[in-house]
């Protein structure tokens, strides 16, 4: 009962907050096996729920199968069995009370695998989300990238043509000094 208790109190899991989210969760196959799980404890609490320590069978009938005695002669006089609670009128059903526990011990591992697998498969699920979820990451950041290249050779343009800008307006200033320097010469000789 522990693993399922963990499936329903499992701190990460998170309520689905959209109808479409809903219907994801409804058709995932980690739902599907949880319910089926849900259904299997149900239905094999049913068939192997005790009462003082004594273990409850029940038929094919589901009806309680009496705890009964071998009483003919041979290797298995004295053993005790399950068998339908119709008989004489009704066979098929019949379980060796010795078997009881490792059916019981069989089912629970069983339980056990199955939770697991649904454990694994919600923990698969997140990652998947969790995968998409860095991708759409990755994605915003190669075109804020992208952007950034865009936007700095704009800037580099802008950058050296004013390079261009200071260059052509050092040189008219040097011209109009040499101009100067040349016209005092002149009106000097």
């Amino acid at each position: 009962m522990a693993p399922l208790m963990f499936l329903l109190f499992k701190p990460s899991f998170e309520v689905p907050s959209s109808p479409y989210s809903v219907s994801l969760l409804l058709n995932s196959s980690a739902f599907q096996i949880f319910i089926f799980v849900l259904l299997s404890m149900a239905s094999s609490s049913k068939s192997r729920s005790r009462s003082n320590g004594k273990p409850h069978v029940l038929c094919f009938h589901q009806d309680l199968a009496p705890l009964r005695t071998v009483k003919v002669q041979g290797p298995t006089r004295g053993k005790h069995f399950y068998g339908c609670s119709h008989w004489p009128n009704s066979y098929g059903f019949f379980k060796w009370a010795d078997e009881e526990d490792r059916v019981q011990e069989l089912q629970f591992l069983l339980f056990e695998r199955d939770t697991r697998i649904v454990e694994l498969e919600i923990l698969i699920e997140e990652l998947e989300n969790e995968v998409n979820n860095l991708k759409e990451t990755k994605w915003k950041l190669e075109d804020d990238v992208a952007e950034m290249a865009i936007e700095n050779t704009e800037q580099l343009a802008i950058i050296s043509s004013a390079a261009a800008d200071k260059k052509l307006y050092n040189l008219l200033v040097a011209s109009w000094v040499l101009f100067a320097i040349v016209l005092l010469l002149l009106g000097r000789g």
